[in-house]
Parts: C-alpha cells; structure tokens; sequence
C-alpha cells in the first residue's frame, strides 16, 4: 500500500494504482514515486514485491490478483523493463490450525497468542504461489521453507515478525542473489 507507521502523509496511498497507471501510459517508465525511503539515483531496475501477513488471506489475494494483472503481466511483455521478483509472505506461527492470527475485535490472546516451534503449511505462501509463477508473470518466486522456525519470532504475542539476525537475512541473502 505504500503508507509508513499508518501515517498516509509519509507514503502513497496506492502505490500499485500509480504502477498501472504509469504502465497504461507510460510504457517501460515505472518509476518510484515521490515518496520514496531514499532518493532514487537511476531508473528502477529491479520490482521486489510482497502482500505481506497484515491483509486477510481474501484481501491478499485480491492485492496479489491486481498486482499479477496490472503489474506484472503487462511489464512482462516488455523487452527492456525491471527484472520482477515475488518475495512470498513469511510463515506466521501463531498457535491456531494455520497459524494464522485469528482476526477478531482485540487482540488474540491466552494460548493462542504463543508462538508454536512449527506449522503445517503457511496459506498464504500455498495462495501465492498458486498466483505468481516463476517465468510467466515474474521473473523471480523468492520463497523458503520456515515452516519449523516459529521458535526464532519476536514472541510476547508476534509471531509474524522475526528476530534479528534470523530468517529475515536468509530473505535478504536470497534476494541479493537474485540481483
């Protein structure tokens, strides 16, 4: 979505509606935006994109739907564009069926709310990989199996976030790889 800290002055408030709106027009000229971390120094060479865990698993797909037909699809018909990579969505170990946070008015919380070792399967990376396919529309499915790191999250009740140094750099590692 483009917002940062939930405050929408700091960041766009649809960066994948301005993506498709610079494709419809503007061809190969994807650009950055105005609101950006740092200052662009060249032309975008390289699309890294994710959903994330923050969305329900019917949003997320209607996000990665959008990006894979507005976004990707069209760029990938482009000879000179930036190279597409679709990081998948980390492994949430929340201590439910799927270890998905239950969604609910509050906080979910007593047994429930502890992070467990391991899961079965992550949803939303089953979801996305089932949309984003490697070589037809994006160039990169960065993905890896943290099914069985539930034990390296944040804990007190995040079991989304993962602590530092963990999985996260294996994610950077992989995308730097990629480059």
């Amino acid at each position: 979505r483009g917002f940062a800290y939930k405050d929408s002055s700091k960041g766009e408030p649809d960066v994948l509606e301005r993506m498709k709106w610079q494709i419809d027009n503007l061809g190969i000229k994807v650009g950055f935006g105005k609101k950006t971390a740092l200052p662009p120094s060249g032309p975008m060479t390289h699309l890294v994109y994710n959903v994330g865990a923050h969305f329900s698993i019917w949003d997320s797909r209607n996000i990665l739907n959008s990006f894979v037909s507005d976004i990707a699809k069209p760029l990938m018909k482009i000879e000179r564009r930036p190279k597409i990579i679709y990081v998948v969505t980390p492994t949430a170990h929340f201590n439910t069926g799927d270890g998905q946070y239950i969604r609910k008015k509050g906080r979910m919380d007593g047994e429930r709310s502890k992070c467990v070792e391991r899961v079965r399967y992550n949803p939303r990376a089953k979801l996305e990989k089932r949309i984003v396919k490697a070589g037809v529309n994006v160039d990169v499915l960065l993905e890896y199996d943290d099914l069985e790191l539930g034990a390296l999250h944040v804990q007190r009740g995040d079991c989304i976030h993962y602590c530092m140094p963990g999985a996260a750099d294996l994610v950077a590692a992989r995308l730097l790889e990629s480059f």
